[in-house]
């Protein structure tokens, strides 16, 4: 697959045109809802974190951290071998079995009666969202000409940027007005109905492939499960124990054993030959990096609002609002100057933007609880530059790949993106627990881990995305 200017700037001009006329709208948003609805909860749960710590104050931090870690490491573990397995089963029938599961899951998370219910539950839900991830995106992609496939997964993209940015704002008003249950409960009705509404889908299927690495899956979620043990419990076990350094070093040790099947096996868990390129390597590890951020980001935010400065699980939801609007405001803008001045400066430059909101939140936490002064310009300057990193790097990640693999590119990268999401919440976790007699000083070592790992972003995008050819805007 070749990275050429040419072939970048054909994405994104795919990308600008609209939808082919007579699309069926009810089943683009069909669709779309899948995204919807699996992302929504990996953030909508966050704000939702501290009632669902006092609700099970038996269990610690580290334990409790896997209602939201266990969510990530189940869907990045089966997101490859769950879009093999609809491709082979139907994607229409995945689909419906991704919808229920994942409905079913959320109801049990709902009426859970203790911290070991709920986080067995999380992990069916994860199960669920798994299936619809990948096959959203396939039975979406052909209600498309193949010359306006990216504008599916454009589409497809803003769907679970909706999410991400409506989640904490939700999760707020659900627990503070309701109950943090309601952030769950709130899938039923919503999975009732999509599930009714299957039946008007198109079946897609290849009745011939490899079989999914189902052992590889499994030999993932071990890798990030034991990673994420590892550093939530460090504090606790201490560093040096031999139980830390044996769960970091057997999750990196099956990692690498992931790496040799993926390399080797006909249909991997991960697909390593999307990574063949230098620009799909800045893509897609620049999107698992800046991904540890956005999730060390999103935890730190709400756990620092709610027990440093107090404020309700509503307001402290809609606090963190700002920054997903913004992104969202940016996104359009940020591709055009990708267009104009090149991937690789507009990344770096977002990502030295994200930093600056960084320490103006770190400065701003140190001061009284006001949202305009000491909140606002931060979180909005993070958003800016998140803004201009998220869109472009997704771009570089599908930059070069023929139409017929676009699905599969999407569905890495957003694994890739998941990956992140476990070391950002592990990490968070750990430094917090480290720090829990110091809400301030641990909020603050967390924003500046934030910021260590959006300066990794901009050093390997400055290394290995060439810069495309300027544009005229």
């Amino acid at each position: 697959m070749a990275d050429t200017p040419v072939a970048a700037q054909g994405a994104r001009d795919a990308v600008g045109e609209e939808p082919a006329a007579g699309l069926p709208v009810k089943l683009v948003l069909l669709c779309c809802l899948g995204a919807f609805v699996a992302f929504l909860d990996s953030t909508i749960v966050n704000v939702a974190f501290p009632n669902i710590a006092r609700t099970f104050s038996a269990s610690d931090l580290p334990t409790l951290s896997w209602v939201l870690n266990g969510y990530n490491v189940v869907i990045a573990a089966l997101l490859m071998p769950a879009g093999r397995a609809a491709d082979r089963l139907g994607c229409r029938r995945s689909f419906a079995v991704g919808l229920t599961t994942f409905t079913v899951a959320s109801a049990v998370c709902g009426i859970a009666g203790s911290a070991a219910v709920l986080i067995g539950a999380r992990l069916v839900q994860a199960v669920g969202a798994a299936i619809l991830v990948p096959t959203s995106l396939a039975l979406l992609i052909p209600m498309f000409p193949v010359a306006r496939r990216l504008v599916a997964i454009t589409i497809w993209g803003a769907a679970a940027a909706l999410a991400a940015g409506i989640g904490p704002g939700l999760g707020g008003l659900l627990a503070e007005h309701w109950t943090w249950r309601a952030v769950f409960l709130v899938n039923i009705p919503i999975g009732i109905v999509a599930v009714w509404a299957t039946r008007y889908l198109t079946e897609q299927r290849e009745r011939s492939g490899p079989t999914p690495d189902i052992l590889g899956a499994v030999l993932l979620g071990a890798s990030l499960g034991l990673l994420a043990l590892g550093l939530v419990k460090g504090p606790d076990w201490k560093w040096a124990s031999a139980a830390t350094i044996g769960c970091l070093a057997g999750g990196v040790l099956l990692a690498v054993a992931v790496a040799v099947r993926s390399a080797r096996h006909p249909a991997p868990v991960v697909s390593l030959d999307l990574l063949r390129s230098r620009n799909a390597v800045g893509g897609n590890i620049g999107s698992m990096l800046f991904s540890v951020t956005f999730y060390v980001v999103i935890l730190n935010n709400i756990l620092f609002l709610t027990s440093h400065w107090h404020w309700s699980l509503l307001t402290a939801g809609l606090a963190t609002t700002p920054p997903p609007i913004a992104t969202a405001l940016v996104a359009r803008p940020a591709s055009r100057l990708a267009e104009r001045f090149g991937d690789r400066l507009v990344v770096v430059a977002g990502c030295l933007i994200y930093i600056g909101g960084t320490l103006l939140l770190s400065w701003g936490g140190g001061k009284g609880p006001d949202f305009v002064a000491h909140w606002l310009p931060g979180a909005a300057v993070m958003g800016v530059g998140a803004g201009l990193v998220w869109p472009v790097l997704g771009g570089v990640a599908l930059a070069g790949v023929e139409p017929s693999r676009l699905a599969t590119a999407s569905a890495a990268n957003a694994a890739f993106r998941q990956l992140g999401a476990v070391l950002g919440t592990a990490l968070t976790v750990s430094i917090l627990t480290s720090s829990a007699t110091d809400a301030l000083g641990g909020a603050r070592d967390t924003w500046y881990l934030a910021i260590c790992f959006a300066v990794a972003v901009a050093a390997l995008v400055a290394v290995t995305v060439r810069r495309s050819t300027p544009q005229a805007l």
